[in-house]
Order: C-alpha cells, then sequence, then structure tokens
C-alpha cells in the first residue's frame, strides 16, 4: 500500500471538553502505543510505527456546523476519513439526523456514533440509519484504547477503500481505453479494407464469411445483404453464370477450405472478358489459423497490356506477322519436337526481298514503301497453307518456312514468286514489284535457324545479283562469295582513313561561248590490290552499307576545297559539281554539313552545284524543305538522270532548280532513235519555259553535239567527246592555257 497521508477526523460535539479529551487521545499517540495497537489490531510483530499516519482533527458544536465541514472538504478535495459524532446534540440536530446529511454529501466517510447506554438502542439507530460497514458505535464513557483503535482501524479501511476505488477508476479507465483503442483499430482496419482496390474477403474455417469490403461486393456485382453472413461456396454458386470454367473455380474454393494453411495465386476469368487475380492465404491468430483471407483484384487492363506487349514483342507492327523472335521460337519448337519424338522433319527457309524496294522509298516516299510492304504481306499470306509460317525481319526482308520434302518445295515456290505477277497499285500508279529469293534446306543446308537464315541471305543475294526476279537455292560457293563482300566492305571502311579515295574532274562546256563553265567531281578508288576501281564496282555496297554518307562527305568537302585552291591559283573562277546519294541528301542536318564545309573551305557557294537524283526528288515532301534550306545557302541545284523516272513533272514547280541534266541514254540514242530526239527536245523546251539551264551528258559523237547544237545553243555538255576525266593536273593546265572549246581537242586526248 502507497503510504497514506495524515487522515482528517472530524468530531462533532456540543460539548467542549469532549472536544479536548478526542484531541489529547489522538494527537499524543506515540509511535510505541501505536505499534501496540496495530500488532493487538492485525496480529503482526512487525514495527509499522514509520507507516502510521498522523491525524488532523477538526471540531464542530452542532450538527449542521459538521457538515457544513464535511462540504468544506469535499470542495477542497480534503475529504474526511473518520467522523465521531455525538447522538444527542440539543438543540440542533441529533447524531442520527447529522449522519444522514453526512452520508449525503460523502458517502465513503467512516462514523463512530458515540452514545450513552440510555440513548438509541443498535436497532434503533439501525432503523433510521440503515445496514452499513460505514458505521460503528462507541459507548459513553468511553476508554482511551477504544478511541485509538476505532480512528487507526476505520482510517485504515476507509484509505483502502480509496485505494480500491482508486484502483477500479484506473481499470476503468484502461478497459475504456482498450476499448476505445479497439475501436480505434477495428475502425483502421475497415477503413484499410474500404480504402484498398482489391475485394477482400475474410472467412472463417468453416467458410462462414467473417468480413468483407464494399469493392468485394461491386467487383462480384453482389448487394452487400447477399454476402453478410453467408458461405463462401454459397456466394461461389450464385455466381457461377458469370464464370469461364466455373466448376474448376469452384472446386478450388473447396480445396482451400480443406486445406487450411495452403497459399495459392489463381485467375478466375469471366465470361465478359474480366479477369480476376485471387490471392488467397491463411488467417492466423497467435499462429493458429482461423480462417481464410481472399484478395481479389481486377487485371484485366495488365493482362491485356501484357497480351499487347507481348504481341509487339512478337509481331512486326507494320505488317502484323510474326518478326524475328517468333521465327527463331517456331522453328526452335519443331526442331527440339522432332528431336524428341525422332521425326525426320523437313522443312525449307525462303529468304527473300523486294527488287527495287529502295527506289520506291526514295521516289515515293516511305509511306508508298510502307503499302508495299503491307501489300506484300497480304499477297504472301494467301499462298501459305495453314502449317507453313510467314514472318517479317525488318525493312523488306521476309521468311517463310515450307514443310514438306525437298521435291515437293517447287510448286510452292512458283506460287510464292506468282504473287509478284499482279502489279501493284502504288502512289497512284500501276507497278511492276519482283522479289530474289534465296532457299536453304533444313539438315542439308544447317541444323539450325539462325545457320539456314545465313545460308538463304546468301542465296538471295545471288538471286539479286542476276537482276533480281528470280530464286536460288544455296550452294556453298556462296559463302565464299559473300566473305568477298564482307572483305570488300570492310576494306571500303577503311578506304577513307587510309586516303586510298581520289577525285577526278570531268568538263562541262557552253555550247553558245564554247567555254569551260564547271567541272564535275568524280569519285575513284586506289585499291591497294584490285588497282583503279569506279563507283560502279562499290557505290552500291556503300549505299547498302550506309557508308555512302561519310564518303560523300569526303567527296564534297574535297571538291569544294580543290576549287577554292584553283580561284586561289588565279584560275577563272568556274563551278564544281557533286553528286548527292538520297542518303545525304535525307540527312536531318545536310543544310547544316554543306554550310559548314563552304565556311570551312571559304568556297562562295555559286561556284558549288549540287546534283540530286529524280526518283530522290519526285513525291518526296521531306527533299522540297531540304532543297529550299539548300537553296538559302545559295549553291545551284540540278536534276540528275532527268527524264528516267516517268514521272508527274508538277514537282518541278515546287522545287527551286537550277537546271536539269537530260540522261545520258537519251543522248546516246540521237540519230538511232527518232523518240529519244522527240523526248530531248521536249525536254529542252520545257526547260526554257521554266528558265531553267540544260546539261546534256554522255555526248561522245558529232552527230550528237551538231543536234544539241542545232535545236538549242544556250545549254551545257559533258561527255567523252571532249575528253576523258582529268587528273588535278590536268584540269590545272587546260584551266591555265585554254578553256575554249576549240582548243580543247589539243589539251585532252579523247578515248579512241
Amino acid at each position: 500500500m502507497v503510504p497514506a497521508p495524515n487522515f482528517r477526523i472530524l468530531i462533532i460535539d456540543d460539548n467542549l471538553a469532549i472536544h479536548q479529551d478526542f484531541m489529547k487521545i489522538l494527537k499524543s499517540t506515540s509511535a510505541s502505543s501505536l505499534d501496540d495497537i496495530s500488532n493487538e489490531l492485525f496480529g503482526s510483530s512487525k514495527t509499522v510505527a514509520g507507516l502510521l499516519p498522523q491525524f488532523e482533527i477538526d471540531t464542530a458544536s452542532q450538527g449542521k456546523e459538521g457538515v457544513d465541514y464535511i462540504k468544506k472538504a469535499i470542495a477542497d478535495k480534503r475529504p474526511y476519513s473518520l467522523a465521531f459524532v455525538d447522538i444527542r446534540m440539543p438543540p440542533g440536530w441529533d447524531g442520527v439526523e447529522t449522519i444522514k446529511h453526512i452520508w449525503e454529501i460523502d458517502a465513503d466517510i467512516q462514523v463512530v456514533i458515540c452514545t450513552a447506554y440510555s440513548d438509541y438502542s443498535w436497532e434503533e439507530t439501525i432503523a433510521q440509519l440503515g445496514t452499513t460497514d460505514n458505521l460503528l458505535i462507541l459507548k459513553k464513557p468511553f476508554d482511551n484504547s477504544s478511541v485509538r483503535q476505532l480512528a487507526h482501524a476505520l482510517t485504515r479501511k476507509w484509505q483502502l477503500i480509496q485505494n480500491v476505488r482508486q484502483y477500479t477508476d484506473n481499470l476503468k479507465q484502461q478497459v475504456l481505453d482498450r476499448t476505445e483503442s479497439l475501436q480505434t483499430s477495428l475502425s483502421l482496419v475497415k477503413a484499410t479494407l474500404e480504402s484498398s482496390n482489391d475485394g477482400i474477403l475474410v472467412v472463417d474455417n468453416d467458410g462462414l464469411i467473417f468480413d468483407f469490403n464494399q469493392k468485394f461486393a461491386d467487383m462480384w456485382r453482389l448487394e452487400p445483404d447477399a454476402v453478410r453472413g453467408k458461405n463462401i461456396l454459397d456466394i461461389f454458386a450464385s455466381v457461377k453464370e458469370q464464370i469461364k470454367h466455373a466448376d474448376q473455380s469452384y472446386g478450388k474454393i473447396q480445396e482451400l477450405q480443406s486445406d487450411y494453411d495452403k497459399i495459392t495465386i489463381d485467375n478466375i476469368y469471366f465470361n465478359d472478358d474480366r479477369i480476376f487475380e485471387c490471392y488467397s492465404q491463411p488467417h492466423k491468430l497467435e499462429e493458429k489459423t482461423i480462417g481464410r483471407v481472399y484478395d481479389f483484384r481486377d487485371v484485366s487492363k495488365r493482362v491485356k497490356l501484357e497480351k499487347q506487349l507481348l504481341y509487339q514483342a512478337t509481331h512486326d507492327s507494320l505488317t502484323g506477322l510474326p518478326n524475328r523472335v517468333s521465327l527463331y521460337e517456331h522453328v526452335q519448337d519443331g526442331i527440339t519436337k522432332a528431336e524428341a519424338e525422332k521425326v525426320n522433319t523437313a522443312f525449307a527457309v525462303l529468304f527473300f526481298d523486294l527488287d527495287r524496294f529502295k527506289f520506291i522509298n526514295d521516289s515515293l516516299s516511305h509511306a508508298v514503301g510502307d503499302d508495299l510492304l503491307k501489300a506484300t504481306a497480304q499477297r504472301l499470306k494467301s499462298t501459305l497453307n495453314p502449317k507453313d509460317f510467314l514472318a517479317r525481319l525488318g525493312g523488306d526482308e521476309f521468311v517463310i518456312i515450307l514443310y514438306g520434302e525437298e521435291f515437293d518445295l517447287m510448286p510452292k515456290v512458283k506460287s510464292v514468286l506468282n504473287v509478284f505477277q499482279e502489279p501493284y497499285k502504288l502512289g497512284g500508279k500501276s507497278m511492276m514489284i519482283t522479289a530474289s529469293m534465296g532457299i536453304s534446306i533444313y539438315n542439308k543446308d544447317g541444323d539450325n535457324l539462325e545457320e539456314l537464315l545465313k545460308n538463304a541471305d546468301a542465296a538471295m543475294y545471288r538471286a539479286k545479283s542476276l537482276l533480281g526476279n528470280n530464286f536460288q537455292f544455296y550452294t556453298p560457293e556462296m559463302n565464299t562469295q559473300n566473305l568477298a563482300k564482307l572483305d570488300l566492305e570492310d576494306q571500303l571502311t577503311q578506304a577513307v582513313a587510309h586516303k586510298e579515295f581520289f577525285l577526278v574532274y570531268q568538263p562541262q562546256l557552253d555550247l553558245a561561248s564554247e567555254k569551260l563553265v564547271a567541272v564535275e567531281a568524280l569519285l575513284r578508288w586506289r585499291h591497294p590490290e584490285k588497282g583503279i576501281l569506279l563507283p560502279q564496282d562499290f557505290v552500291p555496297l556503300a549505299e547498302e552499307t550506309g557508308l555512302i554518307v561519310s564518303i560523300g562527305e569526303w567527296v564534297l568537302r574535297t571538291a569544294c576545297k580543290q576549287n577554292k585552291a584553283w580561284q586561289n591559283s588565279g584560275i577563272n573562277k568556274i563551278k564544281v559539281a557533286v553528286s548527292i546519294s538520297s542518303q545525304q541528301l535525307l540527312l536531318p542536318n545536310f543544310s547544316e554539313v554543306v554550310s559548314n564545309i563552304l565556311t570551312e573551305t571559304a568556297l562562295e557557294p555559286e561556284y558549288l552545284e549540287l546534283e540530286l537524283a529524280e526518283n530522290v526528288v519526285v513525291n518526296n515532301g521531306e527533299v522540297v524543305n531540304i532543297v529550299k534550306k539548300l537553296k538559302t545557302l545559295g549553291v545551284k541545284i540540278v536534276i540528275g538522270d532527268f527524264g528516267t523516272s516517268y514521272s508527274n513533272l508538277s514537282y518541278l514547280q515546287k522545287i527551286p532548280l537550277d537546271s536539269l541534266k537530260i540522261d545520258r541514254s537519251f543522248i546516246q540514242q540521237i540519230s538511232h532513235a527518232d523518240d529519244n530526239e522527240v523526248i530531248v527536245r521536249a525536254i529542252i523546251t520545257m526547260a526554257r519555259s521554266l528558265s531553267l539551264d540544260v546539261l546534256a551528258e554522255g555526248v561522245e559523237t558529232q552527230n550528237q553535239l551538231e543536234f544539241l547544237q542545232k535545236n538549242d545553243n544556250g545549254h551545257h555538255v559533258q561527255g567523252f567527246y571532249f575528253g576523258k576525266p582529268l587528273s588535278l593536273d590536268e584540269v590545272e593546265r587546260l584551266l591555265k592555257n585554254s578553256n575554249d572549246l576549240k582548243d580543247m581537242s589539243t589539251l585532252i586526248t579523247p578515248p579512241k
């Protein structure tokens, strides 16, 4: 017990002498006498003097006065623990009446009623005050020990009552606090359940639903009353019509109700294409399984997205055909199955791409090229059996896996090639597009797809080298040719760094003035082993590999630098013409490249002429914008090979050009074909009407020159009739000594 404070005692008696007696008895108690009292009361031999209280004693002469003391003590929160009340206190309240009023104010105070033998009997007193354990009677006259015993025992009792009450109040508060905490926790748990995007269902070991959130009811399209208190098996039985394979899902729920500790993740598929992921785990309390928690998550969007991503990863986005990944999986699965089942699987790999696809892309735009690829995919699919497999590897490359014996392949191969016999409708035009195909046979030409593709690719390039529109079966010799091609590609990569390229220049002359007005820069490769190579020997490979971009930039820079050097030497200023590849022209920063080269070499823009192939310019909106940017630099723009594309000539009004270069094929047929002469005259007339200069290339005979002079003596010409392409020294000698057409024959030796 916590040591008690000094106890307060109230003496209510109309006899002041009695007050003094109580004071003497209760105030003069020594420690030893208190020990005796304690031993006598509680039977303890242990000294408790240090634990015994000191009494604070107040006195009142009348009952009403005593009651006022009681009120004030309660108000001050310093209540009395014991009151000695005289039974008779005339003229005021007697003891019984006083005690009634006291207990109305403080029901805990211990009361000793002091009465003589002639006063009320115990029975009479009880009849007045009721049965209570807070009341004792002390008969007068009383001795000191009785008073002390009563004071000691009753104050101790009062203290115990206060301790019990405080302990009880503490317990009540703890219960209230714990209840509030549990209610808060339950509220938090419920709020957590309700805030979840998942449907939560909690059942006991018998399957009875213990709790659930609104999301669960919404997901299963149930009213809460249809869920509350029901069995989970009954719930699933009521929604079976919503679920695909409902019996299977129902069986899993039954299994979980008998296997309490099992953890599962399953998907539930609905007839309306919804998909729920169901995660289920035991509900444990202190390591004991008391039920099961089901978490239902709507994964419809996720599964749909995963399917889309898987489709995108395994299919070509343009044509919808399987891609390289799917091709490898398909073939590998077939090979693995064949090996496992000891089956002699036979199939052929048909690797092909479209002839002239680059021309379509460059001349008619990439959008038209995409249309061609999609149309080709549809045509090819129409030729296949369900067992065969078609994929697009990228670009214009397609692969078909044909199943069957080798001797059965030819009809199938021919049927595939036949799809290209029908013209395509592209960009408003009807065009024939052919394909080159290479074929390799499983086990004969390789036992895995990688090797089969490589060999079929080699056979395809062989077919393409034979002018396309045919197919070739793989032979081992083709690998040797491919290795040579790879070797040439490697040498081509190193050629710029090793300074193996050089330029020659072919003169361009003005027929009217008979003066040299320009030279065209022509690329040559001084190969360390093969000698001098012409562009046709390596430019197609450079275009295929993309090396033409860096090589073309070197040509442009070198030609500009050389022209400026001639000008600095005091030679009459002329233009230098450079042919630009489609890959260069379509670079996003090509105009910046040209501008930087002009700045770097200090060549004035009007002395640079850029020649663009007609098929690159036709119907290509991107080129129109690029040419406009180039024209703002001040350079000259020429359309080369003009007349070969048979295109809509309206583009000539959209692009800021300076001249047209008539293709050599028309010039060479002059005097041999009247139609070509008509075409040349028409080109010259049209160019003049558009204020464009005309350049005729490939002039090799006197008749060709005379025809051009007769029809328009104001255009430019170039060709072997005036001389072969010149070295730097020859150009300098020509420019320093004469640039007159009449004297050129003495300076340049034409070919015999």
